[in-house]
């Protein structure tokens, strides 16, 4: 916004772009990846790939938001008058990333909507007392009645957006984070007890080691980085853009790299143990979230109680990474068409449930995987080249070391340059030859 809302430190950043980075990302298809890729084989390469590339990648989206000042609409297009040239291909990248966090919002309009009906269902303990978890979810995701539910989350998220920067996102985030890892510490400490659970910690503990030598788990680990981290060119740049000079983007860097990879790991030693005890099935996709995990909680004591923290804490980490996707557009209508705030939170919560309703009903699943192995990544390398490559490297350094109380390593333009956007290229052409 240019009249300057903004955090009020960077614990707001850090409030704000954690809870972002923590989603639906970190409580399902993380631990779903995990069940896929062979337990601790695909923990590795994920945490590797948060360090050593993640990371680099946060502080330049983060920095080239502060930069310019801008959010993607904007800031591609300013760091290429930084170099004095033609700025239309930095705008038209700026919207590819607009466009690719608003088909994000759009998948995650109908997930979150499915999980306030649970999180409701397990509260009133319709959810809890169905018969058959499966027909409950058949019928929670059915055509029916989810253009409502599309409409209440839209409502739900509009309500905070409409709050402005320091008193909509970052008091809603400053809640809603501690919220949350209060209550998956809560539910990972009763899934120790259950019985026969060692077989599922030991399935973790144990990598197999065909998984962590295939490329594809290494293709999948990095494309879930960035799709955990939100790293897309457009929702870190834009939070970025809200950032004080005097706030450190480095330390708040590791703070969020660490909380969004704590809560990955953790909510997977809450659910894979959980699976292991019952016997059920890992590689259920949404199933595991929706039908799976209820039907484990009926078979425990006071299952109503742990069925509604968790749809609780699904729903605080959905509701916050929504936050983050809405955000980018509406600012990029504020500051580009100067739209009222109000208007443009409006136009976009109306535009996402219409597409969600025409295009992702019925086709979730290859929405995930679109965004994640393909779209998402390609932000995210754009968004690397803007910054470790075109912003002169003096500027690079100085932005990043602003804030900062130590200087800054100058080896961290080369890992942006080389590491990060070497590595990205690399796995993305693996990606799309499928090799």
């Amino acid at each position: 916004m240019s009249t300057k809302d903004s955090f009020s430190s960077k614990w707001g950043l850090i409030f704000a772009a954690a809870s972002t980075a923590i989603g639906l990302g970190n409580m399902w298809l993380f631990p779903y990846r995990v069940g896929e890729r062979g337990g601790a084989a695909f923990v590795i390469p994920y945490v590797v790939c948060a360090i050593a590339l993640g990371l680099i990648a946060l502080i330049g989206e983060v920095s080239i938001g502060r930069l310019t000042g801008g959010g993607p609409a904007t800031a591609f297009q300013k760091v290429l008058q930084l170099r004095n040239k033609k700025t239309a291909p930095g705008e038209a990248f700026g919207w590819v990333c607009v466009t690719v966090a608003l088909m994000q919002a759009v998948g995650y309009t109908l997930v979150f909507s499915w999980v306030i009906r649970f999180t409701l269902g397990s509260l009133t303990g319709s959810a809890f007392s169905a018969v058959n978890s499966n027909q409950y979810y058949a019928a929670i995701s059915g055509n029916e009645h989810v253009l409502f539910w599309m409409i209440v989350t839209l409502l739900t998220t509009a309500i905070t957006l409409a709050g402005g920067i320091r008193n909509g996102i970052e008091k809603c985030c400053a809640i809603m984070l501690p919220a949350i890892f209060i209550l998956i510490i809560v539910l990972a400490i009763r899934v120790a007890f259950l019985p026969n659970v060692a077989v599922g910690y030991k399935y973790l503990f144990t990598p197999d080691w065909n998984y962590l030598f295939d490329v594809r788990t290494w293709m999948v680990a990095l494309g879930q980085v960035f799709y955990s981290l939100s790293l897309r060119g457009s929702t870190m740049v834009t939070y970025g853009s809200y950032t004080k000079k005097t706030s450190d983007i480095v330390s708040s860097a590791k703070y969020i790299v660490f909380a969004d990879t704590f809560i990955s790991i953790l909510a997977t030693f809450m659910i894979i143990p959980a699976v292991f005890a019952f016997g059920k099935d890992l590689n259920s996709g949404p199933a595991l979230l929706f039908i799976t995990l209820p039907e484990i909680f009926k078979s425990i004591p006071f299952g109503q109680f742990f069925m509604f923290a968790f749809f609780l804490a699904i729903f605080f980490a959905a509701l916050t990474s929504f936050i983050g996707q809405l955000e980018v557009v509406v600012q990029a209508l504020h500051d580009k068409f100067k739209f009222p705030r109000l208007l443009a939170i409006f136009l976009v919560s109306t535009a996402t449930v219409l597409l969600c309703k025409v295009f992702v009903v019925g086709n979730i699943k290859k929405v995930i995987d679109l965004l994640s192995l393909h779209l998402i990544p390609l932000c995210a390398l754009g968004s690397a080249i803007f910054f470790f490559w075109i912003v002169p490297k003096h500027l690079v350094l100085q932005e990043i070391q602003s804030g900062h109380s130590k200087p800054v390593g100058k080896w961290i333009v080369p890992m942006g340059r080389y590491a990060l956007c070497g590595m990205i290229i690399f796995i993305y052409i693996l990606t799309i030859f499928k090799i």
